[in-house]
């Protein structure tokens, strides 16, 4: 929601997109594609995540942006987590300093 080229977040979405929660996004959130990294997507066994939407032609793939990823965002919110709770002694704003400056572990 944070992310200035963001419109609206489809909250629980599933990391396996099925035909149905497709059709979904399709009718009820009237998007117009589902978008992802050139970055490959894979499914625990090894299939496509986005297969049933490149089928459906509803599938736009964007250059992946170097020191720019969601895996990277998403692995420094679990430092700074694990971090609080490993000790007390952290305060929350030296935590926010970590976390906005890439530090940490």
């Amino acid at each position: 929601r944070a992310v200035k080229w963001v419109h609206d977040v489809t909250p629980d979405a599933p990391y396996a997109i099925t035909e149905d929660f497709m059709n979904k996004l399709f009718n009820e959130y009237n998007i117009d594609y589902i978008i992802h990294g050139d970055d490959p997507c894979l499914l625990p066994d090894g299939t496509d995540a986005y297969a049933l939407a490149k089928k459906a032609g509803r599938y736009k793939q964007i250059k992946r942006t170097e020191g720019v990823s969601t895996t990277d965002i998403v692995g420094r919110m679990l430092l700074c987590v694990r971090e609080r709770s490993a000790s007390d002694s952290h305060n929350h704003s030296s935590l926010q300093r970590q976390f906005s400056h890439g530090h940490g572990q």
